[in-house]
């Protein structure tokens, strides 16, 4: 538990990283912001974003940096929004300038398994850190679930060409969290035998099935289709829907990543209209929770890093198999 002022580092500040900042101009506790990134592009951008979300008029003081020499020894809160590439280093690197209390990393972790082994030995204390992955948290998901009773299900998403290698970390925690069973097997023999261009430069996608096995018998399969047009980008669309089914229940979403609406009808005809929070709205109470508490409920390090190896093992083999080459890292974010 923070009292006064407190300190948080944002690393990286691309998209994700400014709209993290543009979440915390709500926060209640009287924040002391450190914006750190190379590209002075990136910083300009993220500054501009808290301006337009009235953070200047609040009591908050946000300074921007290209790297750690100035940001403070001690800080209450690391958030690390860069790509999953350069994650391990930054992640490192703030650890060895900082005594940081509290952690908060976005997905996907990394790139190997190394690299995961890598954030965990640089975190130190894994129950002070959480991942990203913001589906358990998501107040309509939660409705769904406690309606629900716990697994094993059977659950699948599909529809459009939403990025499989990007997002399904997403949905593999949703349903570790929603059954409490752990990720144990990815099967990646159904995907399609091409690595496409993802909407971030220098990083792949993938399309077709992905099969997913759980510590208590839940499975899933998650799918994406190939782009209609050529030259679209794998990753910027949305899965259309999402089912999740147990014994004689079945729960049918539409638009099960909307922002604006979705729909969950459940086969009594029971029915939960819902939307996913933007990050820039989720992330006050997020923050202001971690500070008056210690904890908060997205996925701690530990159990995220878990899920992490299963789904880069089996997205290793994928690339092998496709490119033939004895690869060690996979090159997603």
């Amino acid at each position: 538990v923070v009292t006064g002022t407190s300190t948080i580092l944002i690393a990286g500040a691309g998209q994700l990283g400014s709209r993290y900042l543009q979440g915390l101009a709500a926060c209640t506790t009287n924040l002391r912001i450190f914006v750190q990134d190379p590209d002075s592009y990136a910083r300009a951008t993220a500054i501009s974003r808290w301006e337009e979300a009235g953070g200047s008029e609040t009591d908050h003081v946000v300074t921007a940096h290209d790297g750690l020499e100035d940001i403070p020894r001690e800080l209450d809160l690391a958030i690390v929004a860069t790509t999953a590439s350069v994650r391990p280093t930054a992640t490192e690197q703030i650890a060895d300038h900082a005594d940081i209390q509290m952690w908060i990393l976005e997905k996907v972790l990394a790139q190997s398994e190394i690299d995961l082994d890598r954030i965990v030995t640089a975190v130190d204390n894994p129950f002070s850190a959480w991942v990203n992955t913001w589906a358990r948290t998501t107040p309509w998901y939660r409705q769904m679930r406690f309606h629900s009773g716990g697994g094993p299900v059977r659950f699948g998403i599909e529809g459009g060409f939403w990025g499989l290698a990007c997002n399904s970390i997403h949905f593999l925690d949703l349903m570790a969290w929603w059954t409490n069973e752990d990720l144990i097997s990815v099967d990646v023999s159904e995907l399609n035998k091409e690595l496409l261009p993802s909407k971030r430069l220098g990083n792949q996608e993938i399309t077709g099935l992905l099969r997913a096995s759980y510590s208590g018998g839940t499975t899933g399969q998650l799918s994406s289709e190939p782009p209609v047009n050529v030259g679209t980008e794998v990753g910027s669309d949305e899965p259309s829907r999402m089912w999740i089914a147990r014994d004689t229940m079945l729960w049918d979403v539409t638009d099960p990543c909307s922002s604006t609406q979705g729909m969950a009808t459940r086969t009594d005809g029971q029915r939960f209209q819902g939307r996913i929070e933007l990050q820039s709205e989720r992330t006050a109470s997020l923050v202001d929770n971690l500070i008056d508490t210690g904890t908060c409920g997205l996925t701690d390090l530990e159990t995220s890093v878990s899920q992490h190896r299963v789904f880069l093992r089996g997205l290793l083999d994928h690339w092998r198999i496709v490119t033939g080459e004895d690869i060690h890292q996979v090159p997603i974010t």
